[in-house]
């Protein structure tokens, strides 16, 4: 890509966790926010790189912060922002076995 394009596909899209996981709208968030996860972000940006409506975020978020695997961070204006939960060790090992994973792929 050049200059300030950016890509149309979202960020979870044909990752190795949905490759295994399929691609169910919890999976996306959770690649969405492990690409990310050194910051937090609102339901806009991980609705966009998860490639999900924000109808479809709303309707799983709870899920994933009940589990621990994801972290309410803070309110920004009226929008809550979320990050990957990096004190959760299930969120930690999905992220080693993301990294794992990329390590089994083939060179082609």
């Amino acid at each position: 890509m050049e200059g300030n394009e950016k890509s149309t596909e979202p960020l979870a899209e044909n990752t190795v966790l949905t490759d295994i996981f399929g691609p169910h709208a919890k999976v996306k968030i959770l690649v969405a926010l492990l690409s990310e996860n050194n910051r937090d972000l609102n339901p806009t940006d991980i609705s966009r790189l998860a490639g999900i409506d924000r109808s479809t975020f709303y309707e799983h978020i709870d899920d994933l912060v009940a589990y621990g695997v994801v972290e309410e961070t803070r309110t920004v204006g009226n929008s809550q922002m979320y990050q990957i939960n990096r004190d959760n060790p299930a969120a930690e090992d999905l992220a080693q076995l993301e990294w794992d994973l990329l390590d089994c792929i083939p060179e082609e």
